[in-house]
């Protein structure tokens, strides 16, 4: 492993009650991740975790920040191309996008960790070097497509979830073709 590297976590990732000690990098993520992990309903449940992780800011080992708007666009832009633009929420966005940033900006490898298909996949597609804990990752890159399971109409990334204007069906998603990259 790379002396100097930059890992970038996941909410599911924290979630996992990992000791920050034993990691070797700094870790960043983003303030709506740890927002996710503060949830009261979920409060009490994490509590240790979530001294780890105000005992890890406050030791300067994990990075809370927000990432530029450019670098958000650019994994839009590329999760409208996958068809992962609805199957990731804005929070997994903002995390991809904070790794994109990293990797410009810093001179040091970043990894970011997941454990969801989506986050991996628009990586792949961005080029973002991904690791998942406890869990087998993506294998290959796919290309989604947005259709109509009932009239087989084909949409646009965006509508995924959303109604068919043909027939009123809850749009899905399948690999474009078949065919995985």
């Amino acid at each position: 492993m790379d002396k100097a590297f930059i890992s970038v976590f996941d909410a599911n990732i924290f979630l996992l009650g990992l000791d920050f000690n034993l990691i070797p990098s700094t870790i960043f993520t983003t303030p709506k991740i740890i927002e996710e992990i503060e949830v009261s309903k979920y409060k009490d449940k994490n509590r240790n975790i979530l001294n780890r992780i105000h005992a890890a800011i406050n030791n300067k080992k994990l990075v809370i920040k927000t990432p530029q708007k450019k670098y958000l666009q650019d994994v839009e832009s590329k999760a409208t191309i996958t068809g992962d633009y609805n199957a990731l929420s804005k929070v997994d966005k903002e995390l991809i996008a904070l790794t994109l940033e990293l990797m410009k900006t810093r001179n040091e490898k970043v990894v970011l960790y997941s454990n969801d298909y989506s986050i991996e996949n628009v990586c792949s597609e961005l080029n973002i070097h991904f690791e998942s804990l406890y869990k087998k990752g993506i294998k290959a890159k796919i290309m989604w497509e947005i259709f109509c399971p009932f009239c087989n109409s084909l949409h646009k990334s965006e509508d995924l979830n959303k109604r068919c204007d043909i027939c009123g069906s809850k749009l899905k998603r399948r690999p474009k073709n078949n065919i995985i990259y």
